[in-house]
């Protein structure tokens, strides 16, 4: 007779590679996490403790801080079911104002001319400006110069969440509202 933790039925126990490759999966899942918005963060529904560190960790710039609260983070996510997390996540994914890819709900001819405008306007297009320029008689040019400056440079270095950027496409947004 085969002693109660031998039994056929028993199921293996995890490798340690496979832990550690759990454990990757919840701290990436966490990080994914941490690009959230605190609005999006509070849709999830999320462990208060998980929460608090993922809005704590937005204000963390040093590399090596920001790190080590990564790995908390990853830490507090092996304390979660990350099921229900995956499908809010996914949920909002696909939710008409989603995070990664948000649908307009102009149509599609309007949004191609924006971002031919951006893209003219990225491109220093003396033009472009002008159109900016007579379309908002209070702008400032100084100030479009700036924002299309500052959107080039965060491109260039490939900055993720470009705050020139964003003002420029809901200026140039702004701007077909108006002119509609």
């Amino acid at each position: 007779m085969l002693p109660p933790d031998n039994t056929p039925d028993a199921p293996l126990p995890l490798s340690k590679t496979k832990k550690k490759k759990i454990a990757e999966n919840l701290q990436q899942l966490g990080e994914d996490l941490s690009l959230l918005s605190v609005s999006q963060l509070e849709l999830l529904d999320l462990d208060p403790d998980l929460f608090k560190a993922l809005v704590e960790g937005k204000s963390i710039t040093a590399n090596v801080a920001a790190r080590r609260h990564r790995q908390y983070i990853g830490t507090l996510m092996r304390q979660v079911d990350p099921e229900p997390i995956l499908a809010a996540l996914e949920q909002l994914k696909t939710a008409p104002t989603g995070i990664y890819s948000p649908k307009s709900d102009i149509d599609p001819q309007t949004d191609k001319d924006s971002r031919a405008l951006l893209d003219r306007l990225l491109a220093w297009d003396d033009d472009a400006m002008e159109t900016i320029l007579s379309a908002d008689p209070d702008m400032d040019r100084q100030h479009l110069r700036q924002l299309v400056r500052n959107a080039n440079k965060d491109i260039s270095t490939q900055k993720k969440n470009s705050k020139s950027l964003q003002a420029l496409k809901e200026l140039i947004a702004r701007l077909k509202v108006k002119e509609v």
